[in-house]
């Protein structure tokens, strides 16, 4: 049977070498190339790169893998290998057994992530952050979220269908994935388009396809990991993150299902400390989700993405958003395939977070009688400075460093102040990002 917008062998091929040649990610050799290749389907979808913008919506990892000559049984044994060292880990933490690095069975960092190797967690919140992490996908879970936060996000899951019942219904991935099907799903179980919603495949007839149910802008994973470090703490953010790379390694497994979604169940059974609630779960997910006004402004980076390492900085979008949670210096790089910088996204995420209800939770009652009586002056910032909004860059930097402050006032010559400037915004102009940041 011929499949149409399947792309050609040596189309994948060039591909690949494309990618190798400009990438590098923050992870082994071996676990780039694995992520490499599933990479390689999203691009021929798209037409990026040596596609050279044709679009073939049907291709699938299974195709990339046999185009590039690999045995498809090892690529699939070596990514449920990484899957197998998180929940190694899951198991280990739940015996209660003190584990306090994200590193395998063999002394090796989960993922190839080399920072693993030194950084200790709390393997309790690693697996609140997985729990957390394997629901916000749930499409279930996600319309609960929606009809609580009046909201739209969307969402969809995938299934094994059948190629030829596919062509006869004059369907294609492209239709499959982008258009909303919710009403249609037990239609399509019925003519015998899904066949499963997990198992075994053969891709001699079958394909594993996610199929969209509602539309909606969907959610940004690297939002989920930042809001999830924010809400909770880094640990948490990290299992959160470790449950977005089951989702995407599942993708092309041994056995085709919700790994991510089965792990958060079994926590949810075995954990007796887990102390996240339905509620929490909601709250991720609403936080996690994309504004429909603002879809383009708003990350939503592949795993290999946020292990991409920037050229410039060497640093990785996951490693900065980590340090962003843990309020370091962060570095100014273009997230995902939007290329949006990162600093930027993290203004979006202070934004949101104004009226988070836990946020609104910390406070006044842990503070002392003595501190309860403070004026707000004795506590507030002073290491700030007034400047005219007229001042050129050459004086605005000249005032950074003989004032040494984190922020200056920008004021008119009536002295009514119109706006801030900090240095992070300063750099990100003269870097030729375009114009400052200074908020007005």
């Amino acid at each position: 049977m011929y499949l149409h917008s399947v792309a050609p062998k040596e189309l994948i091929q060039a591909d690949y070498e494309v990618l190798k040649s400009y990438e590098h990610l923050d992870t082994t050799p071996e676990i780039e190339d694995l992520l490499f290749i599933q990479s390689l389907e999203g691009r021929a979808h798209n037409g990026a790169g040596a596609f050279n913008k044709r679009n073939y919506v049907n291709t699938t990892v299974d195709d990339v893998v046999k185009a590039l000559e690999r045995d498809p049984e090892d690529i699939k044994a070596g990514r449920q290998a990484i899957i197998d060292d998180v929940l190694d880990f899951t198991a280990v933490a739940m015996d209660g057994e003190k584990r306090e690095k994200l590193l395998n069975k063999h002394g090796e960092p989960i993922l190839g992530i080399s920072i693993f190797k030194d950084r200790r967690v709390n393997p309790r919140d690693v697996l609140r952050g997985l729990y957390l992490g394997g629901l916000r996908d749930n499409p279930d879970i996600r319309q609960e979220a929606e009809n609580l936060y009046r909201m739209k996000i969307g969402g969809g899951r995938c299934y094994i269908i059948d190629t030829q019942t596919m062509l006869d219904m004059n369907l294609d991935g492209e239709i499959l994935a982008h258009e909303a099907h919710e009403h249609e799903i037990e239609e399509y179980k019925k003519r015998g388009l899904i066949v499963a919603v997990e198992g075994t495949l053969d891709p001699r007839h079958q394909r594993y396809f996610y199929i969209r149910h509602r539309i909606g802008p969907g959610q940004s994973d690297d939002a989920a990991f930042i809001m999830a470090g924010i809400l909770y703490n880094a640990d948490v953010a990290l299992g959160v993150f470790l449950a977005d790379a089951i989702d995407t390694l599942e993708k092309y497994a041994p056995l085709y299902r919700d790994q991510d979604g089965g792990l958060s169940f079994q926590i949810a059974r075995g954990f007796k400390e887990l102390n996240i609630s339905m509620e929490d779960v909601y709250e991720l997910v609403s936080l996690a989700s994309i504004p429909e006004a603002e879809e383009f402004m708003v990350p939503d980076s592949s795993l290999r993405y946020l292990l991409s390492l920037d050229q410039r900085s060497q640093s990785s979008a996951f490693r900065t958003h980590l340090d962003f949670i843990e309020g370091r210096p962060v570095v100014p790089l273009p997230v995902s395939f939007k290329r949006i910088l990162s600093t930027q996204f993290y203004e979006f995420i202070n934004r949101r977070l104004i009226n988070v209800r836990k946020l609104e939770k910390l406070a006044v009652p842990n503070l002392t009688v003595k501190e309860r009586d403070l004026s707000i002056a004795e506590i507030a910032k002073k290491d700030f400075a007034v400047i005219s909004k007229e001042a050129t860059v050459a004086e605005v930097v000249k005032k950074f460093k003989e004032t040494k402050c984190e922020v200056l006032i920008l004021q008119d010559k009536n002295h009514k102040v119109v706006g801030t400037l900090t240095p992070s915004d300063l750099l990100h102009f003269l870097d030729g990002h375009g114009e400052s940041n200074a908020r007005t």
